[in-house]
């Protein structure tokens, strides 16, 4: 599986994260998740659970397993 370097998964766990909470991403953020998701589509589709999990409800016992 290709994989984005190190700098490139943080930045891009942490905006979908932030996505999913409801926080604004500028235009540029949104461009830079777009192309992650097209050059690292396994690795992108492979973080799927773990950033559900990571942003529920506070007090929600809702998981993806």
């Amino acid at each position: 599986m290709k994989e984005p370097t190190g700098d490139e998964k943080s930045r891009c766990l942490d905006l979908r994260k932030r996505s999913k909470k409801g926080e604004h991403l500028s235009p540029e953020d949104m461009k830079f998740c777009a192309k992650m998701f097209k050059q690292y589509e396994e690795w992108y589709a492979a973080t799927e659970k773990n950033v559900f999990n990571e942003t529920v409800p506070f007090g929600s016992n809702v998981r993806m397993k």
